[in-house]
């Protein structure tokens, strides 16, 4: 397996395409990078099997449409987020059309197994928006974490469909995983989950995340 990141402008979302050894590939959240996933499946001859959204925010999901039709993916979405994809979203606090896209596939919780040779398990971990998930790779040690987790940070929880109760819970989910589980983000440089264990002690010892249990 190998990872294929970058970091997309204007608002540093992380974008990710996951490759098996056969060249078979996932897209995490096309962001506003559409052209350079595009560009990289041609590049290294990919079949780009699926595109998987973390969350259906505006700037994590813009780029659905263009990849699926030049690359005939599938798209994969939290079925609680599924409405953010078309017309009945919540108001944008981005200011351009976003291009609207459907979903093929909807997702719970557990196994997803659009690439056979890739053992990904999708976590529901509501909080940022109702259908948050973060994407867990346990044998390669390796969690896509979304608006849940960042370097230093947490998503934010004060917009539409947003919870901070339902955060927290997220947050002391996923901070079970190994110490050394490699964090990439929905914005900013990858981390660890040891490294952010302090920075949520920082938070709740600060009144942020008041009930988040460490």
């Amino acid at each position: 397996m190998r990872i294929l990141e970058w970091r997309v402008p204007p608002y540093d979302n992380g974008t990710y395409i996951v490759v098996d050894d056969r060249r078979d590939a996932l897209v995490i959240d096309p962001s506003m990078g559409e052209r350079l996933v595009i560009d990289a499946v041609n590049e290294h001859g990919l079949r780009l099997v699926e595109i998987l959204n973390t969350h259906g925010h505006p700037d994590h999901i813009y780029g659905n449409a263009a990849v699926k039709e030049t690359t005939r993916a599938r798209l994969a979405i939290h079925r609680l987020d599924e409405y953010r994809l078309g017309p009945k979203r919540p108001p944008a606090l981005i200011s351009i059309p976003i291009p609207e896209s459907d979903a093929d596939d909807l997702f719970d919780e557990g196994p997803l197994t659009y690439v056979a040779d890739l053992a990904l398990t999708a976590l529901h971990t509501p909080g940022h928006t109702e259908g948050s998930t973060c994407f867990y790779l346990e044998r390669e040690n390796v969690l896509f974490s979304g608006d849940l987790l960042f370097k230093g940070n947490t998503g934010r929880w004060d917009l539409p469909g947003g919870d901070r109760d339902q955060m927290e819970r997220s947050l002391e989910r996923v901070i079970k995983l190994p110490t050394n589980t490699k964090v990439y983000p929905g914005h900013g440089p990858s981390t660890t989950i040891g490294a952010e264990l302090p920075n949520l002690r920082e938070m709740r010892e600060m009144g942020v995340l008041p009930g988040i249990r460490l």
